[in-house]
């Protein structure tokens, strides 16, 4: 990511976090990254990992920084259409935020972050019915 590009990011994530709700990690190292808090509605917090290797030039991975768990006690570590995760690295669940042909240069980290705090709002829901994750979110072409 160039200078210019995050100094935008930065100004962006700063009109609408508040700024101890994120930080950049390993900037200048060939894996950089952001963590970033989301508080959902039930108040539950959790800590959502932005890997920006080609930020934002290709689709960025996202993740929760633990292994979640289904309703059901599942770990969810594998790739599942239904629950809208993907194989996890680091220990961590990996969620599915973009598809692949929805991404482009111009998205912005904020809205990766939103799409990433949507996602934690449908896995309490899920966590709450025991219904899939597909149940309340569709799927981008």
């Amino acid at each position: 990511m160039t200078s210019e590009r995050l100094n935008a990011e930065k100004q962006v994530l700063s009109r609408y976090l508040p700024p101890n709700t994120y930080l950049f990690k390993d900037l200048g190292t060939s894996c950089p990254y952001i963590l970033m808090a989301a508080k959902t509605n039930r108040g539950n917090v959790y800590t959502i990992r932005i890997d920006l290797r080609d930020f934002p030039n290709s689709l960025p991975h996202a993740f929760v920084t633990k292994m979640l768990k289904t309703k059901t006690g599942e770990v969810m570590d594998s790739p599942s259409a239904s629950m809208h995760t993907l194989t996890s690295e680091y220990g961590y669940t990996r969620i599915c935020h973009y598809g692949f042909n929805s991404w482009g240069p111009k998205v912005s980290l904020y809205k990766v972050f939103i799409k990433c705090r949507l996602w934690l709002e449908m896995y309490e829901q899920h966590l709450k019915t025991g219904k899939p994750m597909d149940y309340y979110l569709n799927h981008q072409a």
